[in-house]
């Protein structure tokens, strides 16, 4: 069989290659633009999930409440509480008298700090292996617990106490003069940042 010679193929017609070729580079190219427009869009969509990954700017911290005393919040069931165990300990543990927590403690802010500290203590390492099993934070306690009598009848006022309750004499304040040149020696405070939310 002979072939029919395509007279788009013939070398008399040299243009129709080309009008095939640039037909093709056409295709190719809108190909490409549209290919670039979607790739384009994809990155508008990323770059817009990347910019609310940003953290927000740094907002200044809440001032965070003073701490303050246990006797400064205590209710009158807290006092109350506090007394009931400050009793059960004095009984439960059968104490020299040395080393007996003085029955005036309430009016001795110091000792009231530290039964309340003590009385936390006590609950949490009770309650770290339940009340009747042993474990090494009712140990640690019992450590703490000796410590604070020793502090309780040494370091505080109550240490006049020992026949019959005296006042405590106002502790002395701050000299003003003595402060004024500590202060003048302190650096300025740095602006405190918090972190953003998440």
């Amino acid at each position: 069989m002979s072939e029919q010679a395509d007279p788009g193929r013939t070398p008399d017609h040299p243009p129709t290659r080309i009008q095939a070729v640039e037909t093709l580079l056409r295709t190719v190219i809108r190909g490409v633009a549209q290919e670039t427009e979607e790739l384009r869009a994809a990155l508008e969509v990323v770059s817009a999930r990347v910019d609310d990954l940003e953290p927000a700017p740094a907002r200044p911290a809440a001032r965070q409440p003073e701490p303050r005393a246990w006797a400064d919040d205590a209710t009158k069931q807290d006092w109350t509480e506090l007394a009931s165990w400050v009793d059960w300990l004095a009984r439960a543990y059968d104490l020299q008298p040395s080393r007996a927590v003085l029955p005036c403690w309430p009016a001795h802010p110091g000792a009231v700090e530290e039964l309340a500290a003590l009385r936390t203590a006590w609950h949490e390492a009770s309650a770290a292996g339940g009340a009747r099993d042993l474990n090494h934070e009712l140990a640690d306690w019992h450590d703490r617990l000796h410590r604070c009598l020793l502090r309780l009848r040494e370091a505080f006022q109550q240490k006049n106490c020992q026949d019959r309750h005296s006042d405590p004499r106002p502790g002395r304040t701050t000299d003003p003069g003595l402060l004024k040149t500590a202060l003048g020696r302190a650096p300025d405070p740095s602006p405190v940042v918090a972190p953003a939310p998440e």
